[in-house]
């Protein structure tokens, strides 16, 4: 079934029209999808690209979910990627996915993907070929490290009404600079979450990096979190020191950031808690 609430802090609830997926990057190491959907039963195999033909699914029987509900943030496939290449995901169910979004004007449906290389994107393609993006989708990217920052080049490149970038599972420092992130409408961080044995620490200061290039911009800036056990625990941005706990030793200051771009008027009206998040550049 759909999941029902999230806790991610950034969303109300999920929706999953096709499940599974297969790692590419530095930042799908430690996958909590990965882990969540084999600890349940989803899919049997790891997620490589070897096994992703088995491992991928069409879910049509969760297409409706969102349709007659009151307007809310809804996460686009937590336990996939909206662009898979085209093997897996037909370009019909794409169409079948962005007409929902359509008929639902209520919600700001939110979107990531990190599949595709440099210089092949299946975003950039379904750009070129259908401009298929509808207002109410928030449309982003992941980027983890330096290595990745190529992502955004692509979605800059497209068409989406609103661009958002995820910077996480932050791993490694990115280099970002204001130039960077010219045509994007909000930034996310975020540590990555899991068991202390495989998860990788994140410096503030890479944060902090990101979020002066995105202020530069006037852009909203969400802090999800530190690297931490579990998600959403140490949402407060250390303004000195590589982590919170070196930060209060250091006497340094704390600052939480968790702002939002522009919601659409209906979700704006039914939730004035988030119309009060939002920063519009």
């Amino acid at each position: 079934m759909p999941s029902k609430g999230s806790n991610i802090g950034w969303t109300d609830d999920t929706w999953n029209p096709h499940h599974g997926c297969f790692k590419i990057s530095e930042g799908c190491a430690n996958c909590y999808a990965a882990r969540q959907s084999q600890r349940w039963g989803h899919t049997d195999e790891p997620w490589t690209v070897d096994n992703a033909a088995d491992n991928v699914h069409l879910q049509a029987h969760h297409l409706d979910y969102p349709r007659n509900k009151d307007p809310m943030r809804v996460f686009v496939n937590s336990m996939s990627d909206l662009f898979l290449p085209e093997e897996y995901l037909s370009d019909a169910f794409l169409h079948e996915i962005f007409d929902v979004m359509r008929d639902c004007p209520q919600h700001a449906f939110q979107a990531l993907t990190k599949h595709g290389t440099e210089h092949d994107n299946r975003m950039l393609r379904w750009d070129r070929e259908y401009g298929d993006w509808p207002e109410n989708l928030w449309m982003g990217v992941s980027v983890e490290n330096a290595d990745r920052l190529y992502r955004i080049e692509h979605l800059q490149a497209t068409a989406a009404a609103t661009k958002w970038v995820s910077f996480e599972p932050l791993v490694g420092p990115t280099g970002v600079e204001p130039a960077d992130l010219k045509g994007i409408d909000w930034v996310v961080i975020g540590g990555e979450s899991g068991p202390d044995a495989d998860r990788r620490d994140m410096d503030h200061a890479w944060a902090r990096e990101i979020r002066d290039a995105a202020k530069a911009n006037g852009l909203p800036v969400f802090f999800k979190q530190s690297s931490a056990a579990q998600n959403e625990r140490g949402r407060k941005l250390a303004e000195g020191g590589e982590d919170l706990n070196e930060a209060a030793l250091l006497g340094a200051e704390t600052t939480a950031y968790r702002e939002l771009p522009k919601l659409p008027d209906a979700l704006r009206e039914a939730r004035p808690d988030l119309a009060a998040q939002e920063v519009v550049a």
